[in-house]
């Protein structure tokens, strides 16, 4: 099975994630999911393939989303800047996800997704640069939230 998570790794180097492979991947589970989860930290792999693999988690984010928080908090402070911007954004985006369903479900309230965590590190990410649209949801999350 690793063989057939390795393959769609390899197509994922690419400026725009492919949908085909995107859903065969999410496809297979939580196993790949788990698998993913670990490879991201791959020296090995190429911007393009962090950036789509972190896209990729997202849509499947509730098998754990702990875990995935914190990598996507990882990846906030990362050196190179589409990475960075990547990451901020999905950081965002399951701050805001999460503070809507927080309402409806109560065991939302355990994740740690703790704002002054999640503000830290955004400060910080555009202290070191994040592109343009991102900075400016970035810069709009930080004025909505202090």
């Amino acid at each position: 099975m690793d063989n057939i998570f390795e393959k769609s790794i390899k197509q994922l180097h690419s400026i725009h994630l492919p949908d085909n492979v995107a859903n065969e991947i999410i496809k297979l589970g939580k196993p790949v999911y788990n698998y993913l989860l670990v490879k991201i930290d791959a020296p090995s792999l190429s911007e393009y393939q962090i950036i789509n693999l972190l896209r990729i988690l997202y849509q499947m984010r509730y098998y754990n989303i702990e875990q995935f928080i914190n990598k996507v908090f990882s990846f906030t402070q990362d050196d190179r800047i589409n990475v960075r911007s990547t990451a901020s954004w999905l950081a965002i985006c399951l701050f805001r996800a999460c503070s809507c369903l927080t309402k409806e479900f109560n065991e939302l309230n355990n994740i740690p997704l703790h704002r002054e965590r999640l503000i830290k590190l955004i400060h910080n990410s555009l202290a070191m640069g994040l592109h343009q649209s991102v900075r400016e949801q970035v810069e709009t999350f930080i004025e909505q939230k202090i």
